[in-house]
């Protein structure tokens, strides 16, 4: 079956997956089997009619067309054979049959009564993957990974190019005993065929799960990635056996039943003799002579440039600090009771069309339940475009959720969703025995228009409730902390003791325990990792570094503030959360300087014949400063006094005498210091500098010279600086 038209671009990546089916599976000889199924990109000049040899071409390579004489067997001419093959094409075979010169059971197989002549005897020689046992001649343009024919018993995967001349290789038959034996003398010659990088692997008969239960359908998918610039060398990358029939995963590399098999192939796209760089893509394949050979059979999941989209199925335990698990997650262990986020990621890849009515089957892992939200939704979908799409409980039936996507997804204008899709569904996990349960991946299918992707939940394990607890307490005395705002190295310390109820240790000098810290504040949470060892393991978070942005800190933590942060740990090894601890956190100034001053400062009354020289203020008058962190010094200036706007300043003069030891300060237009602290308390602290003032100290009045009657008026300016002298 071939491509309508030459879709396939060798210049574009390009992506196939589907399933094969080669025979039953339960065989113990190929002849129910074979011959096989081959993956074929051609530019034959015949289109969709390109058709190759049966049996050992499996429909794409040439009839070697032996042939009896009166005498003796004849071999048919290495370009006789190359003309019946599909031209200018290269195959991916899956050859599921060993046809070899050496095997007893493989011989000459007669062609009487086909299409072909019959006035003489037509015979299929049967030896195509014969392995010749020398290193191939390097003269034959072939890559250093080809050799001459292939191996396995039930089945080899290979590359081969079908429509090339150099492909079919004579062998001369009486070099080996079973092949002498095998065809009794009549042929001495017969052609095997080069294979590129031939894996002898894979069972693609015969087959077997871990139960021992036989395999009849085997996934691959194919990608293909197109040469570099300058070079005509694309590479053909297959995974064999990739999925599970329920469409789970399979990463079984080692062991023989149900093998994965992975490889890449380069090969030469010159083959494809092609100037637009597109050609047809399609499946081929045979059966063999046997009147029970089993059909063969290709189911399509997703068509090359038509579609392609990938599915990729996690675990988020958002209990135990949102721990991810993969399939490929070393730590897979959950806990019973845990919140859990069972999510489904779909992409579209790249394609022609969009990826629409995408039905989601997704089967529910077990010991597993569902966690419908107040609204009854036990899942939503969130696109691309930011949208999201509710998931009724409703609609989950016999342990599996059944969903069509609203929207499709693509790069087309069409694809309202954008390009991806996440399935989030909101479960717990269930373990009320006293043993861990090992939960088995479970399979979800999206089938949408003109794609099939599959993925899994990953297995995961559901520990036993442990019989202890894991304990947070606060080292310091109060769950107090003051913080200066907008201090320098400022540091916002959480101080933790952590310990197991029944203390037995988190390890020693040898071994620890992972601990996640998980903070919240200010709506925001974060988290941090350790290692904790001994019985009592003690840790100082600062917070601060954590959020690692000033403006966003001193946001939450303005000044004057108080806020709650709290903090609490998780040992994801064992599946325990501690109970939680709340902090006060208090925003205090960093430094303050203030001054409170009166408004009004009077003095005595005097009468024109009264010579005294200082008089005293007439009111209390207040002056004191208060300081956290700051030194400072207090300076004071005036203009002096008037009267209807003329100046006293030749009769009268402020004077300022801070004791009665200190010497008169007069008071002009330059500022005067008055007090001064060099000190820089941690507590807000206020000098009371008025309060020790006297009749004869402090702010005084000096007469200077006989004044006029009237009421004098003046200003004071005080200067408070956050520095000394």
């Amino acid at each position: 079956m071939w491509s309508t038209d030459q879709t396939f671009d060798i210049n574009k990546p390009q992506t196939i997956s589907a399933w094969l089916y080669f025979g039953s599976g339960t065989g113990d000889t190929s002849d129910i089997n074979s011959e096989g199924i081959a993956f074929v990109l051609q530019n034959d000049s015949n289109g969709v009619a390109a058709l190759g040899a049966g049996l050992e071409g499996m429909g794409v390579y040439g009839y070697d067309a032996s042939r009896v004489n009166l005498v003796a067997g004849s071999a048919p001419t290495q370009s006789y054979i190359k003309s019946t093959a599909v031209q200018n094409s290269i195959a991916l075979e899956f050859d599921s049959s060993l046809n070899d010169f050496f095997a007893k059971v493989n011989g000459p197989i007669n062609n009487n009564g086909t299409k072909f002549p019959t006035y003489k005897a037509y015979y299929s020689l049967n030896g195509y993957d014969t392995q010749y046992g020398k290193t191939l001649d390097s003269s034959l343009g072939f890559p250093s990974t080809a050799k001459y024919g292939a191996g396995g018993t039930f089945g080899h995967i290979a590359a081969t190019y079908p429509g090339l001349e150099a492909s079919y290789q004579l062998f001369d038959l009486t070099l080996n005993n079973y092949a002498k034996a095998n065809y009794q003398g009549t042929f001495t010659n017969g052609y095997i065929l080069v294979h590129i990088k031939p894996n002898q692997a894979p069972e693609l008969i015969n087959d077997t799960d871990s139960s021992g239960n036989p395999v009849y359908w085997h996934h691959v998918t194919i990608d293909w990635t197109p040469p570099e610039s300058g070079s005509t060398d694309g590479t053909l990358t297959y995974n064999y056996n990739d999925l599970y029939k329920d469409g789970t995963k399979n990463t079984n590399t080692t062991n023989s039943n149900f093998k994965k098999v992975t490889d890449s192939i380069q090969v030469d796209t010159s083959k494809l003799n092609t100037t637009s760089g597109k050609v047809r893509w399609g499946f081929t394949g045979a059966n063999g002579p046997s009147t029970s050979v089993a059909s063969k059979l290709v189911a399509f999941d997703s068509l090359p440039n038509l579609l392609y989209a990938t599915a990729d199925g996690n675990i988020v335990d958002t209990t135990l600090g949102n721990k991810k698990i993969t399939d490929t997650s070393t730590d897979k262990t959950v806990a019973n009771g845990d919140d859990l986020q069972l999510n489904y990621n779909l992409k579209y890849v790249r394609g022609d069309v969009a990826w629409q009515k995408i039905a989601a089957d997704i089967e529910i892992p077990t010991n597993v339940t569902l966690n419908p939200d107040s609204s009854g939704n036990v899942a939503y979908i969130t696109y691309a475009d930011g949208s999201t799409e509710a998931i009724s409980s409703s609609e989950v039936s016999d342990g599996s959720l059944e969903h069509t996507l609203a929207k499709a997804i693509g790069t087309q204008a069409d694809a309202s969703g954008g390009t991806s899709a996440t399935v989030t569904i909101s479960a717990k996990a269930n373990n009320e025995t006293d043993k861990d349960i090992d939960v088995k991946s479970a399979a979800a299918v999206f089938k949408g228009s003109d794609e099939i992707s599959t993925t899994n939940s990953p297995a995961f394990t559901i520990l036993a409730p442990k019989k202890y607890t894991l304990k947070l307490a606060d080292t310091n005395t109060t769950n107090d902390i003051d913080l200066l705002y907008n201090s320098d190295n400022a540091a916002l310390n959480l101080p933790t003791e952590l310990t197991y109820s029944d203390s037995h240790s988190f390890g020693d000098s040898n071994s620890s325990t992972d601990i996640i810290y998980e903070i919240t504040a200010g709506g925001k949470t974060y988290t941090v990792g350790s290692s904790a060892t001994g019985t009592s393991f003690d840790q100082t978070i600062d917070l601060k570094s954590l959020i690692n942005d000033d403006t966003a800190f001193w946001k939450l933590f303005s000044l004057n503030s108080t806020n709650q942060v709290t903090i609490k740990a998780i040992d994801q090894a064992n599946g325990l959360t501690s109970n939680t601890l709340t902090y006060n956190v208090n925003t205090k100034p960093n430094k303050t300087l203030s001054m409170t001053v009166s408004k009004n400062l009077k003095f005595k009354d005097i009468n024109y014949t009264d010579d005294t020289e200082y008089l005293p203020r007439s009111n209390n008058f207040d002056l004191s400063v208060t300081s956290l962190r700051s030194p400072w010094k207090l300076d004071v200036s005036t203009d002096g006094m008037y009267l209807d706007g003329t100046t006293l300043n030749d009769n009268m003069a402020l004077v300022y005498k801070k004791d009665a030891d200190a010497s008169y300060q007069t008071l002009s237009s330059t500022p005067t210091q008055i007090e001064s602290n060099k000190n820089s308390y941690d507590t807000d602290t206020t000098d009371d500098i008025s309060d020790d003032w006297t009749n004869k100290t402090g702010l005084l009045l000096k007469q200077l010279g006989t004044s006029q009657a009237g009421q004098y008026t003046g200003t004071l300016t005080w200067i408070l600086s956050d520095s000394v002298e």
